[in-house]
């Protein structure tokens, strides 16, 4: 059994925008209150008004019961908390954790969180094989952008040097992938966890092979891999195209960039 080591940080729920929601809902159902209270206490007043008054303070009162609806919506459903050797993941239904040692996380994937990120990766998922459940962390939960920092580069550590001895042995390397698609209602559907269509790639060190061919590693020459908005390109030695991925499709993109990129400036010996 891998001890957890030492507590490193704890990442919940982010209070700061719980707060700000809180406030504001508040504010409103005052302000609808007092629109109820105003219609009480007047002795006159006209009916434009009042139908006005009425509807403003129903207004104010629904829009601050919606948003609080909202904020309990968007909690995370998982909470974590960083430690020296894995990550501590307790989930919030019912409080039950388990820990997840740095060295079994297999799949990482990254993507956006909503529609009005633009081009902002700014959430991740991770898992520790195939028939495992994704483990989500969006910006919802405090300190996201350090702990998904941390995983990817625990990622690279752990798994980067058992993946070049397996590629040394005549082994391989899978890495899974979504396809692209033009579609509005695939690409919605491919935002549920339980509906994404995986495929996957094998790596080796002679090829790598998709569904649709196999590229022979000789003849890779240069990666491009511009960022995480950007496709993942393999170039020969004319600057030709072998082979395209949008970084955003490919699970475990950083470790799949990194593998390559030791392959290209050091062939890979097999060991017979």
């Amino acid at each position: 059994m891998i001890e957890e080591g030492r507590l490193l940080s704890r990442h919940g729920f982010a209070k700061t925008n719980s707060w700000i929601t809180i406030v504001i809902s508040a504010l409103l159902m005052l302000a609808g209150a007092v629109l109820f209270l105003f219609l009480l206490t007047a002795e006159r007043a006209e009916d434009d008004r009042v139908q006005f008054t009425l509807l403003a303070g129903m207004a104010c009162v629904v829009l601050g019961i919606t948003l609080m609806f909202l904020r309990h919506l968007i909690k995370p459903k998982q909470t974590y908390q960083l430690h020296e050797n894995g990550i501590l993941v307790i989930n919030q239904h019912d409080q039950k954790d388990h820990f997840i040692p740095f060295e079994r996380i297999c799949d990482i994937y990254r993507y956006r969180s909503g529609n009005y990120t633009g081009k902002l990766i700014n959430a991740l998922a991770f898992r520790t094989d195939i028939y495992s459940a994704w483990n989500k962390i969006s910006p919802n939960v405090a300190g996201s952008a350090r702990l998904i920092e941390v995983i990817i580069n625990q990622q690279l550590i752990h798994r980067g040097p058992a993946a070049l001895t397996m590629l040394a042995n005549d082994g391989h390397v899978s890495f899974f992938y979504l396809c692209p698609s033009r579609s509005l209602l695939k690409r919605l559907l491919s935002r549920n966890f339980l509906m994404m269509k995986e495929k996957q790639l094998r790596l080796s060190a002679l090829s790598l092979s998709t569904e649709d061919q196999m590229i022979p590693i000789d003849e890779v020459h240069h990666i491009v891999s511009g960022g995480p908005g950007d496709a993942i390109e393999l170039l020969d030695a004319q600057d030709r195209v072998l082979f395209s991925i949008p970084y955003i499709s490919l699970f475990s993109a950083d470790l799949f960039i990194a593998l390559i990129e030791h392959m290209i400036q050091s062939r890979i010996p097999i060991r017979t």
